[in-house]
């Protein structure tokens, strides 16, 4: 049986299963026996599909780094968590005199040990301004790494007042407390390469990408000088990875949202790593953001799970779940720059692109978002504020946030660019392929058009034509 035909039998026998789930489960062990053999015979699954990314490294500016840290005061927002606790083990060669700690959950015993020095921890939560202010000013750090956030895109989607408040508003209220803490000279913003969309109307890409746009802004307009390090899936953390093992040992059933769904992701030294890297990059005009520059081919989930039943759960039958919200966005093609298809790069979007400098080394990528008028997201900002504890507010927020930045931001960007997005983004060949329809695009690809179209008409004069496009 083709593959394809798997899919659409363990499809229809993921449907089967809420009716008869005996039968079924006879259906879908013997579908997922047959996938298996077939991925096999193309040598898929049949080592740790992430492999090779555990042991990838990054280049590390460790001169610079140390001339600036030695000595220094280090905070650390979200300190507690993987990529926090990593930066601290890593900070130990640049010998920084204190590193604080705030997090909202603090370890019962928080290490002892000597990592040459003072660690210091402090439970607060970013939410709460007065709080964080009173902290930065109690410990006066030279240099924030800002990783807290609510990162789980599932979560964001049900706990929507949740993640704007700590994303959004949180990353304010840590902004604020740099500019009102004369100490500060650096903030680096831990950021995702879902932040690179265009648009979205995810709650968790959306929050991220207005944060973007919000330390861009006070790059500009504030004291501190602010850098952002953009993220894909984290191995050590991931939530697709520890919950399909989890699956695979313990359930079951091996939960699966679709086929297709490809990932890219980078190991948690490398996340380190660009963070502190970026620190060196936060003096230029503009606010930049730093990624791994080879995340290698993306992975496809159902890899992952055809590996970790071999591995753990022999036997046990993948099902068919269907994309909830959160990660049920289509992929659009004109994200990427097919200009250089060797250099595709999920994390950064075709304006980005072009605006990238590549390290000595060769593997970070260093670019900067086509940021929003500051007077907007000035006014975004406030507009969130009014909300508190509003979810159906913020919600709608966030969709006008998205249309605003992206008209805005097409504004000031080279027409010939946004003709090879539209060409590539609606090519119909690739959409057929992908399943897709315009009407996937329905709010983003207006915008694009209409920009366009103020583009064709001040240029010549002369009202627009449809045909201008063709």
């Amino acid at each position: 049986m083709e593959i394809k035909e798997l899919f659409d039998q363990i499809w229809h026998a993921s449907k089967e299963a809420r009716f008869n789930e005996k039968k079924a489960r006879l259906k879908l062990i013997g579908l997922t026996e047959q996938l298996s053999n077939a991925y096999q015979s193309q040598g898929r699954s049949l080592e740790y599909p992430f492999a090779s990314t555990k042991l990838r490294e990054l280049s590390l500016q460790e001169n610079d780094l140390a001339a600036r840290i030695n000595g220094s005061t280090v905070l650390i927002t979200g300190g507690c968590g993987c990529v926090g606790s990593q930066l601290i083990r890593d900070l130990h060669k640049f010998r920084p005199a204190k590193v604080v700690i705030l997090d909202n959950s603090l370890p019962q015993s928080p290490p002892t040990g000597s990592v040459g020095f003072q660690l210091v921890y402090e439970k607060a939560d970013i939410r709460n301004l007065k709080e964080v202010e009173f902290l930065f000013k109690r410990h006066r750090p030279d240099y924030v790494f800002h990783t807290a956030a609510q990162r789980n895109p599932g979560l964001a989607e049900r706990e929507v007042t949740l993640t704007v408040s700590t994303n959004i508003l949180g990353s304010y209220n840590v902004i604020m407390a740099c500019e009102s803490t004369s100490s500060v000279k650096n903030c680096v913003f831990s950021s995702t390469g879902k932040a690179s969309r265009y648009y979205t109307e995810e709650i968790y890409a959306g929050t991220k990408k207005v944060c973007e746009h919000l330390f861009s802004t006070f790059h500009k307009l504030g004291r501190v000088k602010y850098v952002m390090a953009r993220f894909t899936h984290i191995l050590e953390n991931s939530l697709m990875d520890q919950l399909l093992r989890r699956r695979a040992l313990e359930e079951a059933w091996v939960s699966v949202h679709s086929h297709s769904k490809f990932v890219s992701a980078q190991n948690v030294r490398e996340a380190s790593y660009l963070l502190l890297n970026a620190l060196i990059q936060s003096e230029g005009r503009e606010c930049d953001f730093l990624l791994v520059r080879d995340l290698e081919w993306p992975v496809e989930s159902l890899e992952v799970a055809l590996y970790y039943i071999r591995k753990y759960g022999p036997g046990k039958p993948i099902i068919f779940t269907g994309n909830p919200k959160g990660y049920s966005e289509k992929f659009f093609r004109g994200q990427l720059d097919w200009n250089n298809p060797y250099e595709l790069n999920l994390l950064i979007n075709v304006f980005e692109n072009r605006r990238k400098k590549i390290n000595l080394a060769g593997d970070i990528v260093c670019s900067s978002i086509i940021a929003a008028d500051s007077n907007l997201v000035l006014n975004t900002l406030a507009e969130f504020r009014k909300h508190r504890q509003d979810a159906e507010g913020y919600s709608s927020l966030l969709v006008q946030s998205m249309c605003n930045f992206l008209t805005d931001t097409l504004n000031r960007e080279e027409e010939t660019a946004i003709r090879d997005i539209l060409k590539w983004g609606t090519d119909e060949v690739w959409m057929k392929h992908d399943g897709l329809v315009l009407a996937d695009f329905d709010r983003m690809i207006p915008i694009f058009l209409q920009s366009l179209k103020n583009k064709w008409e001040f240029h010549n004069g002369l009202k627009w034509n449809a045909n201008v496009i063709q």
